[in-house]
């Protein structure tokens, strides 16, 4: 998210009482604000690893400083045998993939993890999650070259996997929870690189197990992308614990 610490409308600091994530619903800060307040960050998850969020956060200066770096003249023989050097220090340290997976679900990882504002993840694209007295969810994002699809331009699979999570956030903030189901998605302008970018999603109807979101992209005033989205209730089985199943679909 860009920073934007002067904005008034942005509710800063932690809220009273607020235990984590899964506490964190339009109900429950409507006990603690009312029914009136300014948007509110999702709350931070403490890192597993401090080591691991410092080498993520290493890793994404890589990504956005190599991006785009072709025809650049730019020598890059040197970082590339440092960075295999690197490579070389980490890969016999990794265990094997099925504990790695099992690992992710072990206290906040799954959501640590993600690949949309995941603190872990260097590929997550820096989104930070707001939400809004009226039901919606939102995000002001920033993205860079490492995300670019037609020239100047977000690629549309990017936006997707991002309104995707909003959905999943949006129902998250509304007391539900699902799976994506069905996902349709509409390009109204294009999405332009580094300029503030404001994604919005928000439940527009409930049916037992059926939540259908809505969700939009603005640069400025203009719409670039609006989608419709249906969750469904369902649960997959944890990776590692065969005997545990987890509600937990895309979102925060």
């Amino acid at each position: 998210m860009t920073k934007d610490t002067e904005d008034p409308n942005v509710h800063r600091g932690p809220l009273p009482g607020m235990d984590g994530v899964d506490d964190f619903t339009l109900l429950s800060i409507r006990e603690r604000l009312g029914e009136s307040f300014d948007p509110v960050p999702a709350p931070v998850l403490d890192p597993a690893d401090p080591d691991l969020d410092r080498s993520v956060a290493e890793l994404r200066r890589i990504r956005d400083a190599i991006s785009g770096l072709a025809h650049s003249g730019v020598g890059l023989g040197d970082i590339a045998d440092r960075l295999g050097e690197v490579a070389d220090l980490l890969e016999p340290r990794v265990p094997e993939p099925a504990v790695r997976l099992a690992n992710m679900w072990t206290g906040a990882g799954s959501r640590r993890a993600n690949p949309v504002g995941g603190q872990e993840n260097p590929i997550a694209p820096p989104v930070e999650f707001h939400g809004c007295d009226d039901g919606s969810v939102m995000a002001e994002v920033t993205l860079g070259p490492a995300y670019q699809g037609p020239p100047g331009c977000v690629h549309g699979g990017i936006s997707a996997l991002i309104i995707d999570h909003m959905m999943g956030f949006a129902n998250h903030w509304g007391g539900r929870y699902g799976m994506t189901a069905h996902y349709e998605i509409d390009y109204r302008s294009p999405t332009p690189l580094l300029q503030p970018l404001t994604f919005r999603s928000w439940v527009q109807e409930v049916d037992g197990r059926k939540t259908w979101n809505h969700a939009t992209i603005h640069a400025g005033e203009r719409l670039c992308v609006e989608a419709r989205g249906l969750f469904l209730e369902a649960s997959v089985a944890v990776p590692g614990r065969p005997d545990q199943r987890s509600t937990v679909g895309d979102g925060i």
